[in-house]
């Protein structure tokens, strides 16, 4: 079997950014997708994708572990050092040879994997891009839709005003404050039983993270995700050891190299790979194989569209130390009918597919109704 065409399809998901998928083509009549969004570049990663056209076209899809070692070790934009659109390329491919692996042999993608350890995926949601209004009450009313949907966690990005490129400016306090008054709000509108995640997003410098972690604790946090920027590991262990709070990170970071600083310094307790960054399917389960050396558990960064949620939702279900798996909540109401069969989660799980590879496809229609271009 070989690669005959590499197709890209941009979809217009919401205003804070679009969703891309890889679809590739084989001489078997075997196609297999992947997802390419968020890299922070839309037009640099379409652009790569296409260059990796050539480079892929001939080669046997069957084989995504040694294609990954080809793509990663080629040089150039494809390179492990080429940044976040090189590393989102590469984990798209990934996702889609994984999927022609599995329906060439007519078995899940979990099964090549080695095994199922889990019929369902625990979910929690993201409540980020679906939250519109961004006041204490809008952040209360996302987090009390989530639940009502049936999830029993929900993640906040509270701190819209705050970058720690800007902590000299006057106000820095007050703005990190008015974040955690949306925590408060957010709290009291799910009440204690459901578990509340919240995302920095790399916004603070250590001492304004460790403030806002001391302001937090009454609110009982389930993590404290990324407070400060991710190469800042020093500053990121620091918080781990005294903050209080379980800390989360590295959904930036590609492949083991990266990663292994965070397990082996102990930077955070919950890892956090992201199958459309890290890596792809192939370097998420080593990632996940060298924290469990360390008694590291994974929960899958992952707040984008349906198909790197399912190649997540494979790669959960074969791991020992998988605790949660992020899902995009309220972006678009058209989601779970991107692909086919339709997207279903229930009381905040999904149910890990048994039809070959993914065990998805994009569903046509919807496909070209919201296609940019």
């Amino acid at each position: 079997m070989k690669i005959t065409e590499l197709t890209l399809h941009e979809v217009e998901a919401s205003p804070r950014g679009n969703w891309i998928f890889v679809q590739l083509q084989t001489d078997a009549g075997i196609s297999g997708i992947g997802e390419a969004s968020q890299s922070g570049n839309d037009a640099l990663v379409l652009s790569a994708l296409s260059l990796m056209r050539e480079r892929l076209v001939g080669c046997d899809p069957t084989q995504p572990e040694v294609l990954w070692e080809r793509m990663v070790r080629s040089g150039g934009i494809f390179s492990g050092d080429a940044g976040r659109v090189g590393a989102t390329a590469i984990s798209a491919v990934d996702q889609a040879l994984w999927d022609i692996a599995g329906k060439a042999l007519d078995v899940p993608v979990w099964r090549l994997l080695g095994g199922k350890r889990r019929d369902r995926v625990c979910l929690y949601a993201n409540l980020n891009r679906g939250t519109r209004d961004r006041s204490p009450q809008g952040f209360a009313d996302a987090a009390a839709r989530a639940v009502d949907a049936g999830f029993s966690a929900v993640k906040a990005t509270p701190f819209d005003e705050v970058h720690w490129r800007s902590m000299d400016r006057p106000g820095v306090e007050s703005d990190a404050y008015r974040g955690v008054e949306r925590l408060e709000w957010t709290r009291r509108a799910i009440g204690d039983k459901v578990e509340l995640l919240v995302d920095c997003h790399q916004r603070f410098d250590v001492p304004l993270a460790m403030n806002v972690a001391q302001k937090t604790l009454p609110l009982n946090l389930y993590w404290f995700e990324e407070p400060v920027p991710s190469h800042q590991v020093e500053g990121l262990r620091h918080v781990s050891l005294h903050s209080g709070h379980t800390i989360a990170g590295g959904e930036s970071l590609f492949g083991r190299e990266q990663f292994w600083e965070y397990i082996e310094k102990n930077a955070v307790h919950v890892l956090m790979p992201d199958v459309k960054h890290a890596g792809g399917i192939t370097e998420c389960r080593r990632i996940a194989a060298l924290a469990e050396t360390k008694q590291m558990p994974i929960a899958p960064h992952s707040p984008a569209g349906p198909v790197s949620t399912m190649a997540g939702v494979h790669v959960a279900a074969t791991i020992s130390n998988f605790t949660l798996l992020e899902y995009a909540f309220g972006e678009v109401s058209w989601r779970e009918d991107l692909i086919c069969p339709a997207e279903v989660v229930e009381q905040g799980y999904i149910a890990v597919p048994d039809a070959p590879g993914l065990g998805i496809e994009l569903d046509d229609t919807m496909l070209a109704s919201h296609r940019i271009g």
